[in-house]
């Protein structure tokens, strides 16, 4: 093992060191910012703009995106699923339509007294508005009930009676508007 360094002697702060000092060299004149121009009269605004500074490359953006599905196994396609003939299911919507006849009674009195007291295309418009409202919120409830849990029973009595709702809406004018309308479209006269 070395043995460690022992100094000489301490030397105070502020001392000159032993043997002289040697003066650093004296620097080299800056140059000019802007060297001057001979101009006549010293015009010192007839100088040249400085030099363009050199150009900073933009940074470079590096983005590296993995996509977790490059290496997951491929979904199989969805099929084309059960033709609309086996979807009707006949039995549901007869059932619909059994739990609707009452309320088609109704309806189509309400169209009948539209179409005697105020005019034809007055009755088929307030026929047309509560059929879409009610297709639209079939739609709705069917999708829902579909994708519910088996067990539940809300989104089942849901879709039931939202369709019970758009069969009133299809038999109320079929039963109250279709030979009124087809009795103007042939003669042009309201029966």
């Amino acid at each position: 093992m070395p043995e460690p360094i022992t100094p000489s002697r301490i030397i105070p702060a502020g001392a000159p060191l032993p043997g002289g000092s040697i003066p650093p060299p004296p620097l080299p004149p800056a140059p000019p910012l802007f060297p001057p121009i001979p101009t006549p009269g010293g015009e010192w605004w007839r100088r040249p703009p400085p030099p363009a500074p050199v150009a900073v490359p933009p940074p470079i953006d590096i983005t590296i995106h993995i996509d977790p599905a490059a290496w997951l196994p491929a979904e199989p396609e969805p099929g084309v699923g059960p033709g609309w003939w086996i979807r009707f299911r006949p039995g549901y919507n007869l059932a619909c339509i059994i739990c609707s006849l009452p309320a088609v009674g109704v309806w189509s009195d309400i169209l009948r007294l539209v179409r005697d007291s105020e005019s034809l295309a007055g009755s088929w418009t307030i026929a047309a508005v509560p059929f879409g409202v009610a297709a639209f919120a079939d739609n709705i409830y069917r999708i829902a009930a579909a994708g519910a849990d088996p067990d539940l029973w809300h989104p089942k009595i849901r879709a039931f009676l939202a369709r019970t709702a758009l069969w009133t809406t299809i038999l109320g004018p079929a039963i109250a508007l279709p030979v009124t309308t087809i009795t103007y479209l042939i003669t042009g006269v309201r029966p």
